[in-house]
């Protein structure tokens, strides 16, 4: 007869005597405390991290007026020197250069580490640092993230107890007398064809998808709440200056105001210095509309409205990233999504493992007992087909989806490559934005303060001085933009590259911590 024909089908055993009965039911007992093949065994070795906790640094009073937003500029202390080789899960990509590899939050004796994350370097800003900290640690997809990766590490848990027997009792009532009829059945695995094995590795490599699904929900936030940061800065600066030009065009429109009385301007004078203030009113309502929307944004990520965003931040233009050149690599080397298509993978082999193993028959030996044949010992061959020879076809299936996940490790690799160089190439194009809008700025409030000055003595037009004006508020505009910019950008590369990470581990926190920029 065909194996695979075969469907839950034991070999009866022969009666024995009173003695070798007795000697077999010890020797079942003792095979219920005995896991199965120990080639399987191997695979439930698991490496775990221990968690750090970190105090998160309270920023200042947030300055509102014009006069704070560009304080005077102090030395910045010099950038450290690049790590020429750093512990932890770091590799290395030449010399100088550091490859940081995600960190692995790991399930260890039923607890998961709290996240924190190494010192932020000088670029960022203190509440930004303290902001992420509170964001990755109490939003409820990092805690959805959490239970997710203590789940897959039950799961790892309940695959390693296949390797033991089972137990199955039953008490019947079958006739009228009403007396029950125990059966008991106990079976060990001796070979299962791969199937245990194959079951562990797949709940371990789901297990290390479920790690780095967290990393990568934790790096989300970070990025999300980083861009909201400096979207909040950019809106406040811009809505800060958009009051002073509004309070200045009032100015002139009052001025313009008595002249056209005095009969000294025309009409259409004052009605250009009114439309010029209605256009720069509607920018400022638009502005602080947006900046409180921004706001109540990072107060839901926060889970704090009355979340203190101390003082904006100052733009020091000596500060820059090193080693730009080697941010996509270490990009690539730290992007946790990356890390959990390579773990979705290997799930898809375990698979084809297993629907290979599937086809084979399993030995197991049974221990069983019940009031008919008594107590029996014996070795049990099953094999179950589904669907006809469907197995086949399901291995074959297993196997495509491995190359899927193959090809969107590859797909999302160059998408990560086109990310950083754009984000790269757009903080190299602001900082040389802010570089020429300082002069700008400068160029453009010299002239409208001299247009102002020739329209009194009669050389200017009106006309020459509101645009001499609304181009010193767009230049103004435009440097603040510019400034944020290279901030945001720079935030989320150091993110991105893993120089500012999440850490879940004392030694790690040590090894690794210190500003890199």
């Amino acid at each position: 007869m065909n194996l695979l024909d075969l469907d839950t089908t034991a070999r009866p055993a022969r009666r024995f005597s009173r003695a070798s009965l007795l000697g077999l039911a010890a020797a079942s007992a003792l095979l219920t405390a005995v896991p199965a093949h120990a080639s399987e065994d191997a695979a439930g070795a698991n490496d775990d991290d221990r968690p750090s906790k970190v105090k998160l640094p309270r920023s200042s009073d947030e300055v509102t007026a014009m006069d704070k937003l560009f304080p005077a500029k102090s030395t910045p202390p010099p950038p450290p020197p690049a790590p020429d080789r750093i512990a932890g899960p770091v590799a290395e990509a030449g010399e100088g250069i550091a490859l940081y590899g995600p960190p692995t939050p790991k399930v260890e004796h039923g607890e998961l580490a709290d996240i924190s994350w190494n010192e932020a370097p000088p670029i960022v800003p203190p509440a930004l640092d303290e902001a992420v900290n509170l964001v990755t640690r109490k939003y409820p997809s990092a805690m959805s993230a959490r239970s997710a990766l203590r789940a897959a590490a039950s799961d790892v848990k309940a695959a390693k107890w296949l390797k033991f027997p089972s137990i199955t009792a039953d008490l019947s009532y079958l006739d009228s007398s009403s007396s029950p009829e125990p059966q008991l059945v106990v079976q060990a695995p001796i070979w299962t064809g791969g199937r245990i094995g194959a079951s562990i590795r797949r709940a371990k490599a789901a297990e290390t998808a479920s790690s780095a699904q967290y990393v990568q929900t934790v790096q989300n936030l970070a990025i999300t709440t980083s861009n909201t940061y400096f979207e909040i800065v950019r809106l406040t600066q811009s809505e800060q200056l958009l009051a002073e030009s509004l309070k200045v065009h009032n100015e002139l429109v009052a001025t313009m105001q008595r002249r056209v009385d005095q009969e000294v301007s025309p009409i259409a004078d004052l009605e250009l210095a009114r439309s010029r203030a209605a256009q720069i009113e509607q920018q400022y309502t638009v502005s602080k509309s947006q900046r409180n929307t921004a706001l109540r944004i990072l107060a839901e990520l926060v889970a704090d409205p009355a979340y203190d965003l101390g003082p904006v931040p100052y733009y020091d233009p000596e500060a820059d990233l090193v080693q730009r050149d080697v941010l996509e690599e270490q990009a690539v080397a730290f992007d946790p999504e990356l890390r959990k298509l390579r773990a979705e993978a290997d799930v898809s082999r375990a698979e084809v493992e297993a629907t290979r193993a599937s086809i084979l028959p399993q030995l197991n030996a049974q221990y069983s007992y019940d009031e008919i044949f008594g107590s029996r010992v014996g070795v049990v061959v099953r094999a179950q087909t589904s669907g006809g020879l469907s197995q086949l076809s399901q291995v074959n299936s297993a196997q495509l989806r491995v190359q899927s996940a193959l090809e969107n490790i590859r797909t999302t690799e160059q998408q990560l490559r086109r990310d950083i160089a754009s984000d790269v190439i757009q903080y190299e194009a602001a900082k040389r934005r802010a570089e020429i809008s300082k002069d700008a700025t400068d160029t453009a409030s010299r002239v409208s303060a001299s247009y102002m000055r020739q329209f009194i003595a009669g050389r200017r037009s009106w006309l020459d001085v509101m645009n001499a004006l609304r181009e010193a508020v767009t230049a103004q505009l435009g440097r603040a933009d510019a400034e944020v910019t290279v901030m945001s950008a720079a935030s989320r590369l150091l993110i991105r590259s893993g120089r500012w990470r999440p850490v879940f581990d004392d030694a790690e926190q040590d090894q690794v911590d210190g500003p890199e920029q």
